[in-house]
C-alpha cells in the first residue's frame, strides 16, 4: 500500500528503527491536556476486556518526518482498575538510544472526583534498562505521583531524531495493554509504501495538515504464553519505508532485494582474493585432507587468530567506535583484527582463496518474525553467515559470531530463507535446522541422601550446541562472582532451600567446547519424611520444575526455538538402615509422530545401597518445533505426561 507525497528521499535510519522497535509505552501531543469526561471518570471496568487490570482510553503517536529532524510526539491516557494496574503503572519508562533526544516529558493522575496531580520536572531521571553487543538502552524515567486504584494516568513527551528519517519506521498497535483506541498521525517526507502484519489490511487515510492517520479500535493485549511465537509473528503492526517504486509487487521480493544488496554492499574484494590472501589459504590449510577438514582450518584461523572487536570486553562501546574500521579482508588478515562482519567477509575470502565456491548470505531473523518473502521488505533480512558449496551442496559458516560451533548457526538464522550473494549473481535457498544431536544438555549428579532427608553431593552440567551458545552470550560479558549469582539464582528458582558452593564455570570463550557448570549442592528436606518412610525423585534435574504449559486453552501457536535433547545420570547413595518400598520406573513416553522421546532407566546396586538415575529425552525430531493453537490440549497433555515421569516418586523404607 501506498500514499505519495512531496519530492524529498531520505535513507533508512537504524537508530530509529531500534528505537520504535523497543517502545512500549508511547502517545498525539496537544498544547494542552485533553478534556476528560465524566464517563472516563467514572469506568469501573475495562470495556476492551472486561478482567484488564488497566486500559488505555487512547495511545496516539504523531510523527513529522517533513522537516529536517524526525519528531515524535507521544500522548497516552490509562484508567487503572485494581492493585495489579496500580503496581504495573507505578513507573513509566520511556527507552531511547544514542542520538534521540527525549523532551517535554509531561504526566499527570486524574482522580475519580476530578482532582489533579501533575508530575514535577524534578523527578524525570534517567537508567539504563538495556544492554547488548553493539547497543545500549536508557530511558527517561519517572514514578507517577498519586498512583491509586480507580485514578486516570496519562503522559506525553517529545522524541527527536537529529537529521534522521521514518524510513522502515515500525508502527506497533497492540501492546501489553487493551487499547480503545490507537492511531499514528504521519506527515511523510516523500512517496511512502507500508506493509500491514495481523491488522486485517488497514489504511492510512487524509487528516489535517499534511498528515495521514491510521487507527485501530477495541485492540486486545498482547499475552504472554510460554513458547510463543515473536511478538511480530501474532501483533498487529505495520512497516514504513520511502520508496520511488509505484508497482509495489511483494511476490517477487527477492529479485528486488537481489539488486538492492548488490548495489550496497562492497563483495568483489571478498570474493575476489588476491596473492596475499591466496598464499594465506594455502598455508592455513596446509595437511588438510577433505574439503570439511579444509573448511574447519580456515573457520578456526579467523576464530582464534583474529580478534574479534565487537565480543572484545576489554574494549568500551565507544573505544569499538573510534577503530578506524577495516577496508578489505586484507586488511582484516594483516591487521589480524576485525568486526564479527569483517571475520566473516575474511573467511569467504580465505575459502574462495582455496578454491571453493563462497557465497555472502542474507536472511531473517527468527527471534523477529518468521521470515516469509511473499510479505518482505529487505530490513527484514541482514548479512547472517557464509554460504560455501561443498560437494554439491551448501553449508554454513559464522566465525564472526564467537561462540557458535563450527557446522552450525545461531538458531535464529537457521531454518530461514537466504540470498546467496556471489560476485556476478544471486541465488536463493533456505538454511538448515540443526537437529535434536546438535543441542544437548548433559547432566550428571553423584548424591548421598541423609536419613532426615537432606541431599548433598556434586553436579556437572554440560551444554552444547545452541545451549552452549546462549549460555555463553549471557556470560561472557559478566565477571567471575555474576556468573556465579546468574547460576545460584537459576537453581534456587527451582529449589529455594539449595546450597551452591565449589562453583566452577568452563569454557565460556571456547565455541568448540561444552559450557560446563560443576558445583557442589546441599537440599535440606529433598526427600519428604513420613514415619519410617522417605518419598524421594530420583530425577534431581527435575525437581522443583512446573509443567510447561499451565493453562486449559491457549491463543497463539506453540514455538520452540530449536530442536534439543537431554541426559541425566544420576547416583544416589541411600541412607543406612533404608531400603526401596516401591521401585517402579516410568513408561517410556513418546508422540505417534516420533518428534519426541522421554525414557527413564534405574537400578539399584544391593552391595553399595545405590540407586542409578538414567534418563533419556529430546523433542524437535524432523525439525519439528512449531505447532498450531487447534494441536494445544495433545501437545499440553503430552508435557504433562514427561511432567509427571520426570517428577516421579519413589518410597524408602527404614529397616
Amino acid at each position: 500500500m501506498s500514499f505519495y507525497h512531496g519530492k524529498r528521499f531520505f535513507l533508512f535510519s537504524l537508530l530509529s528503527l531500534l528505537l520504535i522497535c523497543s517502545l512500549e509505552t508511547a502517545f498525539a501531543q496537544d498544547k494542552n491536556w485533553r478534556e476528560i469526561s465524566p464517563a472516563e471518570l467514572q469506568m469501573k471496568t475495562a470495556s476492551v476486556e472486561p478482567d484488564a487490570d488497566a486500559e488505555a482510553i487512547f495511545w496516539e503517536v504523531r510523527i513529522d518526518d517533513a522537516s529536517e529532524d524526525l519528531v515524535m510526539k507521544h500522548y497516552v491516557r490509562v484508567k487503572v482498575f485494581n492493585e495489579r494496574g496500580r503496581e504495573k503503572y507505578s513507573k513509566v519508562d520511556i527507552p531511547y538510544v544514542k542520538g534521540a533526544k527525549i523532551k517535554n516529558i509531561m504526566a499527570r493522575v486524574i482522580k475519580p472526583d476530578g482532582s489533579t496531580v501533575e508530575l514535577a520536572k524534578t523527578d524525570v531521571f534517567e537508567r539504563e534498562i538495556a544492554k547488548g553487543d553493539k547497543i545500549k538502552i536508557k530511558a527517561k524515567s519517572f514514578a507517577v505521583p498519586g498512583i491509586d486504584v480507580g485514578v486516570i494516568v496519562e503522559y506525553r513527551y517529545q522524541e527527536v531524531y537529529p537529521l534522521s528519517s521514518a524510513n522502515n519506521m515500525r508502527m506497533v498497535f497492540q501492546h501489553d495493554i487493551p487499547i480503545q483506541n490507537i492511531s499514528y498521525f504521519f506527515k511523510p517526507a516523500a512517496a511512502v509504501r507500508y506493509l500491514t502484519f495481523n491488522m486485517n489490511d488497514n489504511k492510512f487515510v487524509k487528516d489535517k495538515n499534511g498528515f495521514y492517520r491510521a487507527t485501530l479500535e477495541n485492540v486486545p493485549a498482547i499475552k504472554q504464553e510460554p513458547r510463543m511465537p515473536p511478538d511480530d509473528e501474532v501483533r498487529s503492526w505495520l512497516l514504513l519505508y520511502y520508496t520511488d517504486d509505484k508497482k509495489g509487487d511483494s511476490s517477487d521480493f527477492w529479485s528486488r532485494a537481489g539488486g538492492y544488496i548488490a548495489r550496497n554492499w562492497e563483495i568483489k574484494d571478498t570474493l575476489k582474493p588476491g596473492k596475499e590472501l591466496k598464499a594465506a589459504a594455502a598455508e592455513i590449510t596446509a595437511g588438510a585432507g577433505t574439503p570439511e577438514e579444509q573448511l574447519e582450518k580456515i573457520y578456526q584461523f579467523c576464530k582464534t587468530r583474529i580478534k574479534n572487536i565487537t565480543f572484545d570486553t576489554s574494549l568500551t562501546d565507544e573505544q569499538k567506535e573510534e577503530i578506524k574500521p577495516n577496508k578489505s579482508t586484507g586488511d582484516t588478515y594483516k591487521k589480524l583484527r576485525g568486526t564479527a562482519t569483517d571475520i566473516n567477509e575474511l573467511f569467504a575470502s580465505l575459502a574462495t582463496a582455496a578454491g571453493f565456491e563462497a557465497r555472502l548470505a542474507f536472511g531473517g531473523d527468527r527471534s523477529e518474525k518468521f521470515f516469509n518473502p511473499n510479505q518482505a521488505h529487505v530490513s527484514f533480512i541482514h548479512f547472517s553467515s557464509i554460504a560455501v558449496k561443498v560437494n554439491n551442496d551448501w553449508r554454513y559458516y559464522d566465525p564472526g559470531s564467537l561462540f557458535v560451533p563450527f557446522g552450525m548457526l545461531a538458531w535464529k538464522e537457521e531454518a530461514t530463507s537466504v540470498l546467496l550473494l556471489g560476485y556476478k549473481d544471486y541465488i536463493t535457498t533456505k538454511t538448515p535446522l540443526s537437529g535434536t544431536e546438535k543441542t544437548m544438555a548433559h547432566r550428571t549428579g553423584r548424591f548421598k541422601l541423609l536419613g532426615d532427608g537432606t541431599l548433598e553431593g556434586t553436579v556437572k552440567i554440560e551444554y552444547t550446541g545452541h545451549l552452549g551458545y546462549q549460555y555463553k552470550m549471557d556470560n561472557y560479558d559478566d565477571s567471575g562472582n555474576k556468573r556465579e549469582e546468574n547460576l545460584k539464582d537459576e537453581i534456587k528458582k527451582q529449589m529455594s532451600a539449595a546450597e551452591i558452593s565449589g562453583i566452577t564455570i568452563e569454557n565460556v570463550s571456547d565455541a568448540e567446547k561444552p559450557f560446563v557448570y560443576q558445583y557442589k549442592v546441599r537440599v535440606p528436606n529433598y526427600a519428604q519424611k513420613t514415619g519410617k518412610r522417605l518419598f524421594l525423585q530420583p530425577g534431581f534435574f527435575e525437581y522443583g520444575e512446573n509443567s510447561m504449559f499451565s493453562t486449559a486453552t491457549r491463543k497463539y501457536d506453540v514455538y520452540f526455538n530449536y530442536p534439543w535433547s537431554e541426559t541425566d545420570d544420576v547416583e544416589i547413595e541411600l541412607p543406612k538402615n533404608f531400603a526401596l518400598d516401591n521401585p517402579d520406573v516410568p513408561a517410556p513416553l513418546f508422540d505417534p509422530q516420533k518428534i519426541s522421546l522421554l525414557q527413564i532407566k534405574m537400578t539399584i546396586n544391593q552391595a553399595s545401597n545405590t540407586i542409578k538415575y538414567q534418563r533419556k529425552f529430546h523433542f524437535g525430531n524432523g525439525g519439528v518445533v512449531l505447532f498450531s493453537s487447534a494441536s494445544y490440549p495433545s501437545l499440553k497433555k503430552l508435557f504433562d505426561e514427561f511432567h509427571k515421569a520426570d517428577t516421579h516418586t519413589i518410597t524408602l523404607k527404614q529397616n
